[in-house]
């Protein structure tokens, strides 16, 4: 409510006014033309014009600071400071915009929010998981905790001179908040990164975990150090335990029912996600009632809750959202406004934030120090250790929720609190910074080696990584493989990877089905189509293919980083993607995904060796198709469309290996032009010593056709292309990026061209107005 001081000219006596009808809606701003600010009088106007001016701050901030890598959590704490710190002269109109009635529906606004974000971060955990990491992950996670928690108790044992009784009663306690590991602060972290499916992303992810158990046990413990009787102790030990008992008895059960009351393979309801939050509230408000903290009670639903389970994953998609993108600026900046950077000088003239700051660089100098040292002993190397570092060391709002807390409850004061938000501050712009120098991951991704099947030698094994998302995918890549003719003489490895997007869990899964990786907790067993296929097509080809499963589970923007990495580790020459678009038995669109499609770009922009992209529109995937190879005669037709280019030699490269099965009837069309298109002498020598092998090669059996033809310009191509695309049931050409404008038979046609992964040509056989069954294969050589 407005509050309103004035001092009384009759006996110099403070009069406090308060308005007794709280003002939520405004009449206007021309409602009282003489009191222009009146209109800010009324809670939910200045509510909103807080919310705007925040918006708009840090908003400029974060494009200002993204630039450099800092994470956005440094843009929101900034904005926070600049609104709390001593505007001088026009302190006046900045209380205005900050009275100190509006801080109440500010903080009550955000700690709702925060709690949300409490209950989605721990459902998205998966505690089990821990028994699952390997030695590395606790090898650098509980040293992480314990070493820099020990040695900030040591430190203040030699600065507690000076200090009340009751100060020296809380050092244990600011020594646990500085040493602490969280872990929605590394997942968020990771995820800004975009490393959270890597290798190292996995790792990290792993170690907090293990840190975070650590870190909140020590402030459990050492919060209990504060207390002034041991009968509080007993109390809040006590509540802990009631509490923990109505959320394994009360809550999750009733979750758990909520989850049985939707059918296998159904969407949750909307009354099921209503119902857990109902339950969100319950917990909340019992934590309340019992002395704790309102954040304790949704934090332990969400890790009872079974991770990635559809209820959980329905209200983490509905609601994670708004409440990551709103709800926690809000409380990053609500925490921040209490900070005057003004006065922090003058708050460190005291002993107990003296003594704070000091452990808290200490603390973090000992933590980055353990992680460095535990990654080396992992055998990391140094670049990797001094990422992981950086990671594991870097604070954000978990450790700003606990520091705002402890200044509520009187534990600190808001001048010691100012200080450690600004250490927050600190290694939550650098940190990322320091990350983002060091792991470039462009770097990691590149190859020094020649990684093309036209680079390979003469029988050699041909290495294939096939991704593959849906079990509709199967049938056209065993087909494809099948055709690639593999023989002992002439084999194939290929390494399967099930795509799986990652929801309602916050740690990736990498499972290698070959070496029996379990999956974390009593889940269903992943890929159980996949692997069986893949089984079938390595025992009919006993000898000629070996066939391994890989399963990830990871956010799907972040797939293509489990990609290049499976390719990297596997020496592929090859990646098989499928095409995001599938059709039905008559030709239609049956289904798109957009999610497949992002993959597909990212994967062929940066992929470590060749890349190939594969769009079955039937033929190619149909069980007949796969029963009609093998009886003795030439079932199954194939053309390669040659024009000159590097991705045309890969292609016509790996026609190669289908031109020795006597059951596959192979053409290649090559496209000339009268008109010089422009390519480099070195260019045309390499085609032409192509063409030329080819020829000696194959020509002169009846199964393989070499057609030679002159095109003017793209509308003759695309004609051409339509008068032979039904005779064939596969088409294999070359991606040909940038080469479309200049060569004098493809010009004009990338005016038309909806999908630029496939190239022109394969966008135009893909494309609807053609309506035929045939399948087509778009390389491209490794770049």
């Amino acid at each position: 409510m407005p509050l309103i001081k004035h001092n009384s000219a009759t006996n110099g006596t403070n009069q406090i006014c308060f308005s007794l009808l709280p003002f939520v809606n405004s009449d206007g701003l021309w409602a009282k033309v003489h009191s222009y600010h009146w209109w800010l009088n009324s809670s939910l106007p200045l509510l909103e014009l807080q919310l705007v001016v925040f918006g708009l701050v840090m908003t400029t901030i974060q494009l200002l600071l993204k630039r450099l890598g800092a994470s956005k959590i440094s843009s929101q704490i900034m904005t926070g400071m600049i609104f709390g710190c001593s505007w001088g002269t026009f302190d006046e109109a900045k209380f205005k915009l900050f009275r100190i009635d509006s801080e109440e529906v500010l903080g009550l606004l955000s700690y709702f929010g925060y709690t949300l974000y409490l209950f989605i971060t721990a459902v998205k955990m998966d505690i089990r998981m821990t028994k699952q990491t390997g030695k590395k992950a606790w090898i650098i996670g509980m040293p992480s905790v314990l070493v820099p928690l020990f040695c900030g108790l040591f430190v203040c044992s030699f600065l507690h001179k000076g200090l009340t009784v009751a100060e020296i009663r809380k050092l244990p306690l600011m020594t646990s908040l500085q040493s602490m590991i969280s872990f929605p602060v590394i997942a968020s972290l990771l995820n800004e990164l975009k490393i959270v499916s890597t290798e190292l992303g996995r790792l990290g992810l792993s170690s907090a975990l293990v840190a975070d158990i650590f870190s909140l046990t020590s402030l459990l413990i050492t919060k209990q150090l504060t207390r002034e009787s041991a009968a509080k102790v007993y109390y809040a030990f006590g509540a802990l335990f009631v509490q923990v008992f109505l959320v394994s008895f009360l809550f999750r059960p009733a979750v758990l029912w909520i989850l049985k009351q939707t059918p296998e393979g159904k969407p949750v309801s909307r009354g099921s996600t209503q119902g857990v939050f109902v339950m969100v509230l319950l917990s909340s408000m019992t934590s309340t009632v019992l002395g704790h903290s309102v954040f304790l009670g949704p934090y332990l639903l969400g890790l009872s809750m079974p991770d990635g389970g559809p209820v959980g994953s329905s209200f983490v998609e509905k609601v994670e959202s708004f409440v990551s993108d709103f709800f926690v600026p809000l409380f990053a900046i609500t925490c921040a406004l209490k900070v005057d950077l003004s006065k922090l000088f003058i708050a460190y003239g005291t002993a107990f934030t003296r003594v704070t700051v000091i452990v808290a660089i200490i603390t973090w100098v000992v933590k980055f120090s353990c992680v460095f040292l535990g990654s080396l002993y992992c055998q990391l190397s140094s670049r990797d250790s001094l990422v992981l570092s950086l990671i594991l060391s870097c604070k954000g709002v978990v450790e700003l929720a606990f520091t705002s807390l402890y200044t509520e409850y009187r534990v600190i004061s808001e001048g010691t609190m100012g200080w450690i938000t600004f250490f927050i501050f600190i290694l939550a712009t650098f940190a990322p910074i320091g990350v983002k120098c060091l792991n470039d991951l462009s770097r990691k991704q590149a190859s020094n080696q020649n990684r093309s099947i036209m680079h390979m030698s003469p029988n050699s094994e041909l290495r294939i990584l096939a991704c593959i998302h849906k079990n509709e995918n199967i049938y056209g890549l065993i087909h494809l493989l099948n055709i690639t003719c593999p023989t002992p003489d002439n084999p194939i490895s290929v390494y399967v990877l099930h795509l799986i997007a990652l929801v309602g869990r916050s740690s990736p899964v990498f499972i290698s089905h070959r070496q029996e990786d379990k999956p974390i907790g009593d889940q269903p067993a992943y890929s159980e189509n996949v692997i069986v296929s893949f089984e079938h097509l390595e025992q009919e080809n006993s000898g000629a293919v070996y066939a391994e499963c890989f399963t990830t589970i990871s956010p799907s923007k972040f797939m293509h980083n489990d990609v290049y990495k499976l390719a990297m580790d596997k020496f592929t020459s090859l990646i098989i993607l499928c095409f995001h678009r599938t059709w039905t038995s008559d030709g239609l669109i049956d289904q798109e995904d957009n999610t497949m499609r992002h993959l597909n770009c990212s994967v062929i922009e940066k992929a470590p060796c060749s890349v190939a992209i594969l769009a079955d529109k039937g033929r190619l995937g149909s069980l007949a198709s796969m029963a009609s190879v093998g009886r003795g005669k030439c079932k199954y037709s194939v053309c390669v469309i040659f024009m000159g280019g590097r991705d045309d030699r890969e292609a016509i490269s790996f026609a190669k290996r289908m031109a020795s099965d006597s059951e596959i009837d192979l053409t290649v069309l090559k496209l000339g032009s009268a008109v010089d298109d422009g390519s480099s002498k070195w260019d045309k020598i390499l085609d032409s010593e192509v063409i030329k092998d080819f020829k000696t090669t194959f020509l002169g059996d009846g199964r393989v056709t070499f057609i030679e033809e002159e095109s003017e310009d793209g509308p003759q191509t695309a004609l051409r292309l339509r008068e032979i695309v039904n005779q064939y049931d596969l088409m294999i050409v070359g991606r040909r990026k940038g080469l479309e404008s200049s060569s004098p038979q493809t010009s004009g046609l990338s005016e038309w061209n909806e999908f630029p992964e496939l190239g022109v040509l394969g966008d135009l056989i893909a494309s609807l107005d053609i309506n035929t069954r045939t399948s087509v294969l778009v390389i491209q050589q490794q770049k």
